[in-house]
């Protein structure tokens, strides 16, 4: 590997220089705030875990996905690729946990997957985890934190699409499939936005199925209702546990959620409900978030069996989506006031950093302090360029009278004012 290549992050990563980190923080709060308005608690978990772990329930494609490696110890572990995984494990583990146990998280998970538009190898999930819930109430707790929070991101153009497996299940048996291909079929079936129609047919007819029942069953997927056919009491069941989510969701949440059974998650644990939010992009970055009901999992890893579902926003994803729609708005700027010694005299240098602390502790404005010794021109067109708001001129006569010059870089005004009288000026704090 050539010296240049060396200095670019591993493909599929990126590197988040500050205005880039801001947007992100931006995003990862107004998300936080919803979740903690419907009372989730933030878990953090290890960024590794025991492979045996995290492949209990991933399902095959993912599996493949997983960064794996052996310790110094020779254990088998792996990054997390998603939260939902680790905290079952912590459920399992804690048995004392009263229930309902409503968590939420913000953190990165890796996969390793070919990077396109809205899909690295490294990226964040904000989520929550809702255990001990087995009636729709808290599917529809859940989607509907996911259109919250997503609004409160500033994402106004997005549907969401729910489905549930027992109903898919069985109307990819309707085709002859046989009963030991239906996982395999669920993750081809998955890729259908991606892929296409094409594709999925391709693949279901070389597990089994009939070509025209397969075609025939995938022209009904997006366009089926509630009332469609279904043979198995588990489907009519799941069919019942969608209308009583819906009905839910428009009656107590006043939302609306379009029923579209080509939506099954390609994750191997989930065993009901699922839901996916799309945007006005479609296919070309995915969903922005998804979930759905994982009653089994909890068990998988030698638990109780607890109900359970939950659901995660791709925070990256998601600022892509906001980024292509125009609607991220933000201003953004590393500091607010910057201290700008003329000179380079010992004890100038050392009234300009005592400024400078004065007004970033008594103002909670952000101050830094130009130690290169530009000229002041050049200092006050850097700091316009970052987004600063004042300057602080410090020269002889501002150290001999304890006071400072402060210039307005928005409309160029200039006063010289005491230490005091620029501390009530730029707002006053209590100090810390």
């Amino acid at each position: 590997m050539t010296g240049e290549a060396l200095l670019r992050p591993p493909r599929g990563t990126k590197d988040r220089l500050p205005e880039e980190s801001y947007i992100k923080r931006k995003v990862c709060e107004s998300i936080r705030k919803v979740f903690e308005l419907y009372g989730y608690g933030e878990i953090e978990t290890p960024a590794f875990e025991h492979l045996e772990v995290l492949i209990a329930k991933a399902g095959e494609e993912v599996v493949d996905q997983i960064y794996a490696f052996k310790d110094k110890a020779g254990r088998d572990l792996g990054l997390r690729f998603e939260l939902t995984t680790p905290i079952a494990r912590i459920v399992a583990s804690r048995l004392d946990m009263p229930k309902p146990i409503r968590f939420y998280y913000i953190q990165p998970v890796w996969r390793y997957e070919e990077p396109q538009k809205g899909r690295l190898r490294e990226f964040w999930q904000a989520g929550v985890e809702l255990i001990g819930i087995d009636d729709p109430m808290g599917d529809a707790e859940v989607i509907a934190i996911a259109h919250r929070a997503l609004r409160s991101a500033g994402l106004q153009e997005f549907e969401i699409h729910i489905s549930h497996r027992s109903v898919v299940e069985d109307l990819i048996l309707s085709t002859g499939l046989p009963e030991d291909r239906v996982n395999e079929a669920l993750r081809a079936l998955d890729k259908l936005d991606k892929k296409g129609k094409e594709y999925v047919v391709d693949e279901l007819s070389r597990l089994g199925a009939e070509r025209s029942s397969a075609e025939k069953m995938l022209e009904q997927l997006s366009s089926a209702d509630l009332n469609i056919e279904v043979r198995s009491q588990k489907a009519v069941e799941g069919l019942k546990f969608l209308s009583r989510t819906l009905d839910l969701l428009e009656s107590a949440y006043d939302l609306r959620a379009r029923v579209d059974f080509g939506i099954v998650r390609g994750l191997g644990y989930y065993t009901g409900l699922v839901f996916e939010v799309k945007t006005p992009l479609g296919g070309e970055v995915g969903s922005v978030a998804g979930g759905g009901r994982y009653d089994d999992l909890i068990s998988s890893l030698g638990g109780p069996r607890l109900p359970a579902t939950g659901m995660a926003i791709g925070v990256d994803r998601l600022i892509e989506v906001l980024r292509t729609l125009g609607r991220i708005d933000v201003t953004f700027s590393e500091f607010d006031a910057v201290v700008v010694p003329v000179g380079s005299d010992e004890e100038l240098l050392k009234y300009a950093i005592k400024v400078a602390e004065t007004l970033r502790w008594r103002t909670a404005l952000r101050v830094t302090v130009e130690y290169a010794g530009r000229s002041l021109s050049k200092t006050l067109e850097k700091a316009g360029k970052k987004g600063a708001k004042y300057a602080v001129i410090i020269g002889a006569r501002e150290v001999s009278e304890g006071s400072l010059t402060l210039r307005d870089l928005k409309n160029w005004t200039e006063q010289k004012l005491t230490i005091d009288e620029a501390v009530k000026l730029l707002g006053y704090s209590k100090g810390f």
